[in-house]
């Protein structure tokens, strides 16, 4: 993984590190992954892919395992990458396992541990609540 996912890595793990983030911890967390992306876009001149992102995940998924975070966390921290990046409705209305492997297949990554892959779609599953939650949030409460 590359020198700019780095410190999308290490801010989403920073994040995570957080007990019971506020509100306003959570805003400043989404505006310096924001702000991250963009200075990415602007060095790489593209926008971020699925394949971007699912990169990120599994990084993050291996960092979080060595550590004993749960996919909710994850998902909660990598959600504004995945929200920003305006694909994820695809994957959002299948099952988290099929979108696994669609996206895993799809980014070319075949090279993942049973319990890294696991957690991949723990991940997936809670982003989709996430984002079924956030954009029909009538639907949901």
């Amino acid at each position: 993984m590359h020198f700019p996912y780095q410190k999308l890595i290490q801010a989403a793990l920073d994040f995570m590190a957080i007990d019971s983030p506020s509100a306003a911890r959570y805003i400043t967390y989404v505006r310096a992954i924001q702000s991250q992306i963009g200075i990415i876009q602007g060095i790489e001149n593209r926008s971020l892919t699925a394949k971007d992102w699912i990169s990120i995940a599994i990084e993050l998924g291996r960092r979080a395992l060595e550590r004993d975070i749960g996919a909710k966390r994850i998902a909660e921290s990598i959600y504004p990458l995945v929200d920003g990046s305006g694909q994820f409705s695809t994957y959002a209305g299948i099952s988290a396992s099929a979108a696994t492997n669609l996206l895993l297949i799809w980014s070319g990554t075949f090279s993942l541990r049973p319990e890294e892959k696991a957690l991949l779609v723990d991940v997936i599953a809670e982003l989709q609540k996430l984002y079924i939650t956030r954009t029909n949030p009538i639907a949901h409460s």
